[in-house]
């Protein structure tokens, strides 16, 4: 596992995978990754796609290819015909919107400049199909370019939200089941053998079944006793941290986090970090909603049911289960706002274990860290001269008072239950209803999650690099690599034509700016060690699966994960491992590597192939590229030089400078009212993406022109649309984030995202965008062209 992704002690409910409890990370307190979009699906991996026309197919399947070609052809000379004969609807609704000049006058409609190859009309189909030609794209372009695509693509009754993006990530899901079951043969990597047992194991309903609670209730014993399950438990035997020692054994921190993690200003090696945790329900503004509101309740009843269906009756269930969300709601109180850890700085506090217990006594710290570190399999001597990074003082210096304050009785069920609850997925159907009830009110799901999805999306977690190599080993195109390595260049000299025009920034931050991102650097598709036998083997061999053991292989997971991670204490960091498998739709900006990285699932359709136009290219994955490396120059990654070591090489008149021009986006974004929710975004904790959103954009349109302007022509248009290759650009870059999204899922991202919705992230880059203007002739002052327009970069 990456050395940014060993995050120990911090997790939640999520109903990405909506009957599984998934951990999440402090990466995003630390800035040590920035994400495309948040992980709000099942398993972000992507479609496989055949290499050739005719290898290894049946004479039938031959024929059936042939038949679909001529069909083809014909779908093609109809398009042209449509093209030649027909105006695009589009033109009636929106005669004034006009071909912008290019230098070689107006954009002609004939054959030679129509782009009429498979892939060309497969993506002049996909545009016509999601536009809503009744709405003027200077209007609302989101519904312009969007607004037949959310009619006909409704959200499964098993997600929350369903997206351009996300459907890639449904196609590639069937394909990773039929990987999955397929049996196993001889030649298959004993990685590969884990995970089709592992797929088994989660299939195996009869066994899980026949289990019930058992599995769960050892594990409880294991850690010790839960107050409410025990009707002669007393404080006298009780001692918290004894039982945060076995928890952690399992990366459970239900009190405080800890994580191995490279040092923010020493980014070579690695340190301790504590820091406050997750809440168990999804981000502390849930707190805030009040101790009556819905969602609250479905949380509390969640808790009562579960420790009910464990053996605790029904008064004192309910009576435990409410001091203990009373007790959350304090914790909640306590931890520092998300809004006010954004500044790395003043969240970074190295100390030695020594200063903790002295800043905060009445719990053992470095007792607790030693028995941690000292298991067989991690074996790390800890003294009271460890220094640590205390990631949120604040917190914790309400911590100990507040547990002093609280019954103990009251802890101990706390602890217990945000342990207990990582793994209610992993039992009998009872239990996993209870899940899905939960989920249905945080989220308004509508139905539980088909068995095999929730398999597929455990092997694609637990043994993300084993499925990750066989599809780059079966279906990666390696042409995508040089393409994307071209792109990049291309992208970064128009962020460094930007850094020339910007007019806050003086000549030396300017110098070393365009440093730090010529050194930037650069990971696309995978890691070349997957395809190393050795390397795979050995990586997964303290990994332990059995067909008949789910609930066990997840704990035995957990385990070796946690140890794992505090392995790396020692060990420098490794700045060539990958935060993220092959197999995912998704991209990331590293400070502390300053890298962007670009798996192989986020390099396809729609957002790239090698045959589509580079006006799609770029207004799909350019847009992606140059947002991540904008995040090196947002208000988290700007705080990194280049090097990835956190120190100010900005002088405050800089800093104050860039945080006027980024308030003005705070201020645009948080007046944007999210529709069904009925609440504005939170312009503060979004800035950063939204700051990568606008420099992405712009970035890559000025390097689309200026590969135009070295290829010495305008590419040809799509049959069927009318639109110029610079429209086409601004196009598939908003439908790359069509979307629907539920009611109550719209309200979690708002309460607890860092990324806007899509229908924002369409919106605000292109109102700040005078280059979409020009393209679609967009009056001054109109909805999509406003007078006041924010630009940070």
């Amino acid at each position: 596992m990456h050395h940014r992704k060993c995050i120990r002690g911090v997790k939640y409910w999520s109903a990405t995978m909506a009957s599984k409890y998934v951990a999440t990370d402090v990466e995003s307190t630390t800035g040590s990754k920035n994400a495309l979009y948040a992980d709000r699906t099942p398993p972000e991996t992507i479609r496989f796609e055949e290499r050739g026309w005719c290898g290894r197919r049946s004479a039938i399947e031959k024929i059936l290819m042939v038949l679909i070609f001529l069909a083809f052809a014909t779908i093609i000379g109809l398009a042209v015909a449509i093209f030649l004969n027909v105006k695009h609807p589009s033109n009636s609704q929106v005669s004034d919107v006009k071909t912008p000049q290019t230098g070689q006058g107006k954009l002609e409609s004939s054959l030679e400049d129509l782009c009429v190859t498979p892939d060309c009309v497969r993506v002049a189909a996909r545009i016509s199909d999601a536009i809503d030609t009744t709405i003027h794209p200077c209007d609302d372009f989101y519904m312009y370019a969007c607004g037949n695509w959310k009619r006909k693509n409704v959200i499964p009754d098993d997600a929350t939200s369903y997206g351009t993006l996300v459907k890639v990530a449904e196609d590639v899901r069937v394909i990773l089941k039929g990987l999955l079951e397929m049996p196993v043969k001889s030649s298959d990597l004993e990685p590969i053998v884990k995970a089709k047992t592992l797929y088994t194991s989660c299939l195996n309903a009869t066994n899980i079944e026949a289990l019930g609670s058992q599995p769960l209730l050892d594990f409880i014993r294991n850690l010790g006793v839960w107050p409410v399950l025990s009707s002669t438990w007393t404080p006298a035997g009780y001692n918290l941290r004894s039982i945060l020692d076995r928890m952690d054994e399992y990366g459970s921190g239900p009190l405080f986090g800890v994580a191995i993690l490279g040092d923010l200003k020493q980014s070579t090696k690695n340190i301790l970090y504590l820091d406050q945790p997750s809440l168990g329900m999804p981000g502390q503004k849930y707190y805030q909603r009040g101790r009556n509101d819905t969602m609250v309740e479905a949380y509390e009843t969640f808790a009562v049911k579960l420790t009910m269906a464990l053996g605790a009756d029904e008064a004192t269930a309910k009576q435990d289960m409410k001091d203990m969300v009373d007790f959350e709601f304090r914790l909640a109180n306590i931890s520092v706002p998300a809004e006010q850890r954004r500044d790395t700085e003043k969240n970074y506090n190295k100390m030695t274990i020594k200063e903790m217990a002295s800043n905060y006594p009445g719990f053992d710290w470095l007792l607790h860290l030693q028995n941690v570190f000292s298991l067989p399999n991690i074996n790390i001597r800890i003294t009271e001269d460890e220094e640590i990074v205390n990631y949120s003082p604040p917190y914790f210096e309400k911590l100990l008072p507040l547990l002093n304050e609280t019954p103990p009785r009251t802890v101990a069920n706390y602890v217990f239950w945000k342990t207990v609850k990582s793994y209610i997925g992993y039992l009998s159907k009872q239990f996993t209803d209870m899940g899905v009830e939960y989920v249905k009110a945080l989220f308004g799901t509508q139905s539980d999650t088909a068995r095999w999805k929730t398999c597929v999306g455990d092997a694609g977690s637990m043994l993300g690099n084993a499925v990750g190599r066989e599809f780059i080993r079966t279906s990666f195109d390696e042409e995508a690599k040089a393409d994307m390595l071209t792109m990049i260049s291309n992208l970064k000299t128009s962020f460094d034509a930007l850094l020339d025009s910007n007019d806050w920034m003086d000549d030396v931050t300017r110098k070393l700016a365009k440093e730090k991102s010529d050194v930037m650097g650069i990971k696309i598709g995978y890691d070349d060690k997957l395809l190393n036998n050795s390397y795979l083997e050995e990586y997964y061999e303290n990994y332990t699966y059995k067909a008949d053991e789910y609930f066990w292989n997840k704990l035995r997971y957990d385990m070796e994960e946690s140890a794992k991670a505090s392995r790396l204490l020692r060990k420098p960091v490794d700045k060539k491992e990958w935060a993220r498998t092959p197999a995912v739709v998704n991209a990331y900006y590293s400070p502390q590597n300053n890298e962007i990285a670009f798996p192989a699932g986020i390099l396809q359709p729609p957002l790239y192939h090698k045959n589509f136009p580079q006006a799609v290219n770029y207004g799909g994955i350019g847009t992606v590229i140059g947002h991540e490396i904008t995040h090196g120059f947002d208000d988290r990654g700007r705080q990194f030089d280049k090097t990835g070591n956190l120190r100010q090489w900005w002088t405050d008149g800089i800093i104050k400078k860039f945080q006027e021009k980024a308030q003005c986006l705070v201020n645009q974004y948080g007046n944007y009212t999210v529709p069904g929710a009925d609440m504005q975004i939170n312009g503060i904790n979004t800035q950063g993406e939204n700051i990568a959103d606008n420099g992405g954009l712009k970035e890559s349109f000025q390097a689309y022109r200026n590969w135009v302007k070295q290829n010495g022509k305008e590419e040809r248009m799509l049959p069927g649309l009318d639109f110029t290759p610079n429209q086409l650009f601004f196009v598939n870059y908003a439908q790359s984030w069509c979307s629907n999204m539920r009611q109550q899922s719209s309200i979690n991202q708002i309460l607890t995202g860092t990324h806007s919705p899509d229908q924002f992230r369409i919106i605000g880059p292109l109102q700040n965008s005078p280059d979409f203007a020009e393209a679609f002739n967009c009056p001054t002052s109109s909805y999509m062209n406003p007078a006041k327009k924010c630009n940070v970069w």
